[in-house]
């Protein structure tokens, strides 16, 4: 199914980070924690320098007779595709790099959307530890004393992500960004999907294909609640409100049938719907 996007706001509690759709409903995602950004980190380190020496030892040689030739082989060839690394990994793909897949972890927009073009490049420009991966594979090779340089400079970002409420390093505050754990958010397949024992459904709210995978997964949070106090019924009236302005729905059913009934349709629609 087509991804979705619903606009959200972030609040905080320790690394757990809370997620509000446009129907009220919150959804919980976690911080990545240090040691996954380390391992992720680390990982990208490991890629650009075997790159690195991969293009050194391999395409330089081919070029080394001629200087001019061989520099713009540097600077093209092997440089450019190191700089650019980050930057380009985590446009195309989702906010992760290589290091970030591996480690479960990706870069999201602070209100819960996918980051702009604009934010991934104020995010990779004023990443200070960007220098130190970058700079790594020619350090190595050349003047290991220096990463005793690299190191102080990776601390203002190293401090930034240790203090801050939400772990951002530098360039994650300047542009809006923060780093989540994915592999904390349950799978929404496990979560939503509800086996219809009626062969003959009839489902009655075919607008519920317009809330997003997050919205029902949050719904279905919300109608597995064990005796719901008078607050938690009100919330539910709240919700079922809200849903039912934004999907334009005329219903009198109760809020726990309402729901329920949503669940319903979105998995017949999912499951059963594009057979019909």
């Amino acid at each position: 199914m087509q991804h979705k996007r619903s606009f959200a706001y972030f609040q905080v509690f320790m690394s757990i980070v809370t997620i509000g759709t446009p129907f009220n409903i919150d959804l919980e995602f976690k911080i990545a924690g240090f040691g996954k950004r380390f391992l992720a980190w680390g990982i990208d380190i490991i890629i650009i320098c075997v790159y690195f020496y991969m293009m050194l030892r391999f395409l330089y040689p081919v070029f080394e007779k001629n200087e001019a030739i061989s520099i713009s082989a540097v600077i093209f060839v092997i440089i450019i595709p190191i700089l650019l690394y980050q930057l380009m990994f985590e446009l195309f793909f989702n906010g992760q790099t290589l290091g970030k897949k591996v480690a479960g972890i990706a870069v999201i927009d602070v209100e819960g959307r996918e980051p702009t073009i604009s934010q991934y490049l104020l995010r990779w420009v004023l990443c200070i530890g960007n220098l130190f991966v970058y700079i790594v594979p020619f350090i190595i090779l050349t003047n290991p004393g220096l990463m005793i340089i690299l190191l102080v400079l990776y601390l203002p970002d190293f401090l930034s992500v240790v203090i801050s409420a939400k772990s951002q390093r530098l360039g994650d505050f300047a542009a809006g960004t923060v780093v989540i754990d994915k592999r904390y958010r349950p799978d929404i397949s496990e979560t939503v999907y509800l086996q219809i024992e009626n062969e003959d459904y009839k489902p009655m709210f075919p607008q519920v294909m317009r809330l997003t995978d997050r919205d029902i997964n949050g719904i279905k949070n919300l109608t597995e609640v064990k005796k719901p106090g008078k607050d938690a019924e009100a919330y539910a009236k709240q919700v079922v409100a809200k849903i039912k302005t934004v999907l334009e729905i005329d219903s009198d059913m109760e809020p726990a049938v309402f729901l329920n009934q949503l669940l319903q349709d979105y998995n017949y629609y999912t499951t059963r719907g594009t057979n019909h």
